[in-house]
């Protein structure tokens, strides 16, 4: 919107700018008073038609790209939310999905996973190799939505129509990861061990885990 109310103040200038010499050449040629003429209409008409069309080619030909740009723009912060989300559902159906496995014996049988998460960081029961597999591949996972959910916040932050906006809404971007996952993922590494965790992200995945579901502190 500011660029667009710049481009119209820059061509209504070049408008006045451009008939003011006309005008001013008519005055001094002793032309004080508004010709009844219709030829002197067309000559000016054709003299501002000729050098103002160029210029709103120029400025129609910008708004028309400037609207491409912020159209393919909106379509990658959609396609980033919707893998986001995509993202989030797999991560919520496997922390509320029944853990159907009865290593922890009936008490923990058909539980949903989160509780057994949280049972093995409260100690309550040891994890296997097995278990520590299952949390390692949903850390994964967790930190790959990390990237994505940094990745949407930068192009937030970047977006043409929200000069005004942007850090309010990628602090509260961040605030609702936190808020969803910070909790469990810190239990999750409680169980499998940080160094476990940093071995299996890139670093780039572990950077954003940080910056996402830890509100940027360290590991």
């Amino acid at each position: 919107m500011r660029e667009l109310r710049l481009s119209l103040l820059l061509f209504t200038t070049a408008l006045i700018l451009t008939g003011a010499p006309y005008f001013f050449a008519m005055f001094t040629a002793g032309n004080i008073h508004i010709s009844e003429n219709n030829q002197d209409w067309a000559d000016f008409g054709s003299y501002i038609g000729g050098v103002i069309s160029p210029a709103a080619a120029i400025l129609a030909g910008y708004l028309v790209y400037k609207s491409f740009g912020l159209n393919a723009y909106q379509q990658e912060l959609q396609l980033a939310r919707e893998s986001i989300a995509r993202l989030d559902e797999i991560i919520n159906q496997k922390l509320d999905g029944p853990f159907n496995n009865g290593c922890f014996g009936k008490a923990y049988f058909g539980k949903p996973f989160r509780s057994i998460i949280i049972a093995l960081s409260n100690k309550e029961i040891t994890a296997d190799k097995d278990i520590e597999l299952a949390l390692l591949s949903l850390l994964h996972n967790i930190a790959i939505t990390a990237d994505s959910v940094r990745y949407y916040i930068e192009l937030l932050k970047n977006h043409p129509s929200k000069e005004n906006r942007n850090e309010w809404l990628g602090d509260l971007e961040k605030a609702y990861w936190i808020e969803k996952y910070s909790a469990i993922c810190s239990r999750m590494l409680r169980v499998i061990g940080e160094s476990t965790f940093e071995k299996k992200v890139t670093s780039q995945q572990l950077y954003s885990f940080k910056v996402v579901f830890l509100g940027g502190r360290g590991l």
